[in-house]
């Protein structure tokens, strides 16, 4: 397949002039793979969606008045997770609701930074929104490394993040609480999964967004990465090695040059920085070949016993999820609330339309729940 043109070859060509040669560019492009969910297309200008959605969002907060995304580093299945909150539980509201991300791969949560405080302001503040990363795929601070010493279960497979999962809503989420789920990508396999294994689980909504549940062997991008992870992964790990020994401001300033020319959000380019880490490349990638192993058909079966609380939301253009996956799915479910993108919006959403993305969300979760108890869950 010809690759797209990316930024990325101008950061080659860079290397190469001050003398990387051949071998350094072919490692770099071997590394920048693991890049792959984070999709290096610009985005065509297009006219923004507005602000008002409906008549259910009265007032949204101001930018300045949402608060600061707080990181907790919590021991979850056996092993520190790297977990983000925007906001707490109102206390005049008779439920409580809580929105509940779970990332793609590479799963490093604080992707999704700016995704969750738009989400937060576009609620008026309403509800929580909570982020748990993948095990495994996020440097741990020392702090929190003291208080897991020798519990660490090791590297996790794409069955063990699902089981991780669990474990947090277990063991972290209120029980009280009604849940929205967020899955991105593969994380709405994950979303799947927790419907069909906790049934216990209050779960108001599902939603799949860009959803990855199906064929990933068969996808553009599957494909593409087929060679990489079934043969090539320890030369990947082996170069994330050499990287890690780059200077903390190299490292920034290698992914500033990735993102070249784009409006990346500063968290996005923050969370880059844990991939030059062996151990969150060797996480990563060991979990992505488990997904080309297991991830086959669609659980259609799942899917149907939770259809009214499922929104998926397809991208027209997404190498992870091809239209004709939508189509199918449409053509299964056709009484589903079963999408497809409008809006230009690319599967690594998170980098550059998180603004766009948590409007629909909050919109679809706003009818939802005034649906659910009468009247919106945002007062005002």
């Amino acid at each position: 397949m010809t690759r797209p043109v990316t930024h990325l070859d101008d950061m080659l060509s860079i290397l190469q002039a001050a003398g990387g040669g051949r071998r350094l560019t072919y490692e770099v492009r071997c590394i920048s793979s693991i890049l792959c969910n984070l999709d290096t297309q610009r985005i065509s200008p297009k006219k923004r969606g507005s602000n008002h959605f409906g008549c259910y969002i009265v007032k949204e907060m101001s930018q300045k008045s949402v608060p600061k995304v707080r990181s907790e580093f919590l021991c979850v299945d056996g092993t520190p997770t790297h977990v983000l909150k925007c906001g707490d539980f109102p206390t005049d509201q008779g439920k409580n609701y809580l929105y509940l991300i779970i990332p793609g791969n590479p799963g490093v949560i604080g992707y999704y930074d700016k995704f969750m405080r738009e989400l937060y302001r576009k609620h008026g503040g309403r509800i929580p929104v909570w982020g748990v990363s993948h095990a495994g795929h996020v440097i741990i601070p020392d702090h929190a490394k003291k208080g897991n010493s020798g519990i660490s279960k090791g590297t996790y497979g794409f069955q063990d993040q699902i089981t991780h999962k669990i474990s947090f809503i277990k063991n972290h989420v209120p029980r009280d609480t009604h849940l929205i789920l967020i899955g991105h990508s593969v994380g709405c396999y994950m979303v799947l999964e927790i419907l069909k294994r906790c049934p216990e689980v209050n779960v108001l909504k599902g939603i799949q967004l860009l959803p990855m549940i199906e064929h990933f062997e068969k996808t553009p991008n599957g494909s593409r990465m087929k060679p990489l992870l079934l043969y090539f992964r320890w030369l990947a790990v082996f170069v994330a090695f050499l990287m890690s020994f780059l200077p903390d401001v190299v490292k920034h300033w290698l992914v500033q040059l990735y993102f070249m020319g784009r409006k990346v959000d500063e968290g996005a380019v923050e969370a880059s920085l844990n991939l030059f880490d062996p151990k969150v490349t060797n996480s990563s990638l060991f979990m992505a070949s488990q997904e080309l192993r297991q991830v086959h058909e669609p659980d259609l079966h799942c899917i149907g016993q939770h259809l009214d609380k499922l929104i998926f939301y397809y991208g027209a253009s997404d190498g992870w999820a091809p239209v004709s996956f939508y189509q199918r799915m449409k053509n299964s479910f056709p009484q589903g609330d079963i999408r497809l993108c409008e809006r230009g919006i690319l599967h690594a959403f998170v980098l550059e339309q998180s603004t766009e993305m948590a409007g629909m969300v909050a919109e679809w979760i706003e009818q939802a729940t005034a649906a659910e108890g009468g009247r919106p869950v945002h007062t005002g």
